[in-house]
């Protein structure tokens, strides 16, 4: 079937959108931390001391997962060069797991600071990731393609995690403060109202379209 001027339209900005909402918290962030380790004025550093492993590994791993899984939404990449949505999905899941891996770290060195129901949403968020990507990977290996793509949504979701919390934050602090109790449950709604727009995604998916449908969304092949 010939794909119509509206799907390939929506086909190229589904995986610009993606990755410009998920680029968003990671360029801020690398902004703030680099400032921390400069010891820029109003920054918060102490005096430097450069950025850390956990922090490079969480930066590097998160741009490579957003950047690429976007990428695996391209209906064009996908048909014409299958090849390379095999290896970019391959590297896209290896970058998922280093940022669930390093956000693991991250979450115990600021445990003190932002408390315990904080950490505790972290660890969850990153554990769900790294399993469902492990899932994601095992069904792919099984030609379980419509789970395939169901576990790699959801991943990419918590992935996305970050970005949704910009609005969460930014807007639910001014209705319920900065204690650590309300920020810990505004980080946890960020990830829950992805997390729920991946379930949506998935089950709008025809069931009797699941192996090409499935094919357009994975991450790996």
């Amino acid at each position: 079937m010939r794909e119509t001027p509206r799907a390939r339209l929506g086909g190229r900005l589904l995986p610009v959108a993606l990755m410009s909402f998920g680029l968003l918290p990671l360029l801020a962030n690398a902004v703030r931390r680099l400032a921390e380790a400069a010891g820029a004025p109003g920054s918060g550093a102490g005096g430097g001391g450069g950025v850390s492993l956990p922090v490079v590994a969480h930066v590097i791993g998160a741009t490579v997962f957003v950047v690429l899984g976007a990428l695996q939404f391209s209906a064009s990449l996908r048909s014409r060069r299958p090849a390379w949505h095999r290896v970019a999905g391959r590297l896209a899941a290896v970058g998922a797991v280093l940022a669930a891996a390093s956000g693991v770290w991250l979450a115990f060195d600021a445990l003190e600071d932002d408390g315990a129901l904080l950490f505790t949403f972290r660890l969850v968020a990153a554990a769900g990731m790294g399993a469902f990507i492990v899932l994601g990977v095992v069904a792919i290996l099984r030609r379980r393609l419509r789970r395939h793509r169901a576990w790699m949504i959801r991943a990419y979701a918590i992935g996305l995690g970050a970005a949704t919390q910009l609005f969460t934050l930014g807007f639910g602090e001014e209705l319920i403060g900065t204690g650590q109790v309300g920020v810990a449950l505004l980080n946890a709604g960020g990830w829950a109202i992805n997390l729920a727009v991946a379930e949506w995604v998935i089950r709008r998916a025809p069931r009797s379209v699941a192996r090409p449908v499935a094919d357009l969304a994975g991450v790996v092949r």
